[in-house]
């Protein structure tokens, strides 16, 4: 990534390269620690995401899975590969990297890949065969890149995850180029009871060590899921009670179980919600995919060209849990 790019989170001056860190003006500095620069502290609420992509490192990238992550990526962003060529794009929330290895294959100019957890690891080695991405640790709250800088934003998975998601979102919507693109995909409100059962089973799940819920769900999972396929009229019961992902790959199904069942935060919301939030932060043509709660829009100026607004004053966290 250019340094011409970079910022500052903390003061939002210009970056430069002092030997093995970045350096601001003001004196801020941050380590470059295995090839990647690093803005925010080693342990947070999302240390259950570097531990996870680091566990399964690969399994998502399309290059050992066909083109899911490819079709994943047109399904809940409406975006092809004529949208990204040529563009500059933010991965807001990376994880191991398999969107941000889709547009750099699509031809994006430039992609900058962050993620506030260990995740970044496993991301560098999967995107270093890509000299248009660039890997960063960092908070989506306080990203070190300029604002409005980027011609396509994207979040997949992400922001239900953060302490608020309409924070989450005003966030990185702020790095959008006025007549670029944001998108994202959240959590459907209507899990809340699909998926009743994994709502309670959480309160005990988001409290244990990793290591022990992903033995507990390795040695669950395929005993809940062959109890589907036997019974597939009681699939549905199942699913509400003991929620275990359905993928057709057992590796993969362990890891989207891990996921549902490990992180700190994870809100729930509604497309309208949702689009409303785009169009309280000045965004147009706010449309949204099949797969919900996809939901993207054009950025336009608002006032002085900020998007940031004050928190909607409904729902927990902005969201519901």
């Amino acid at each position: 990534m250019p340094l011409e790019m970079m910022r500052c989170p903390t003061c939002e001056g210009g970056l430069g390269s002092v030997r093995d860190r970045l350096e601001c003006e003001g004196g801020h500095r941050f380590p470059v620690a295995g090839g990647i620069a690093r803005f925010c502290p080693p342990a947070t609420y999302a240390d259950s995401f570097g531990y996870e992509w680091t566990r399964f490192p690969k399994v998502q990238l399309d290059s050992h899975e066909g083109r899911v992550s490819e079709g994943t990526f047109k399904e809940k962003t409406g975006l092809g590969p004529a949208d990204v060529k040529g563009k500059t794009v933010l991965d807001a929330g990376c994880g191991m990297g398999r969107f941000s290895d889709v547009v750099a294959r699509w031809g994006a100019s430039t992609v900058v890949a962050a993620d506030l957890s260990r995740a970044v690891e496993p991301a560098s080695d999967n995107l270093m065969k890509h000299d248009s991405v660039a890997v960063v640790q960092a908070d989506l709250f306080g990203l070190p890149v300029a604002k409005e800088s980027f011609d396509i934003v994207f979040s997949i998975g992400v922001l239900h995850h953060t302490p608020s998601t309409f924070d989450a979102l005003q966030r990185i919507a702020e790095y959008v180029k006025p007549g670029g693109r944001l998108c994202v995909w959240v959590y459907s409100r209507r899990l809340q009871l699909t998926l009743a059962g994994g709502e309670v089973i959480r309160l005990f799940t988001r409290r244990m060590k990793e290591d022990q819920l992903l033995r507990t769900i390795s040695t669950m999972a395929p005993k809940v899921h062959s109890i589907k396929e036997q019974w597939p009229r009681l699939a549905p019961f199942v699913n509400a009670i003991v929620p275990v992902s359905n993928h057709a790959d057992e590796e993969w199904r362990i890891l989207d179980t891990f996921d549902w069942y490990s992180p700190q935060y994870q809100w729930k919301h509604s497309e309208e919600e949702v689009k409303g939030w785009f169009r309280q932060l000045g965004f147009t043509e706010v449309t949204s995919q099949a797969i919900p709660v996809s939901v993207s829009g054009l950025r336009q100026y608002v006032g002085d060209g900020s998007a940031r607004v004050s928190s909607p004053e409904y729902g927990q966290g902005n969201g519901w849990k």
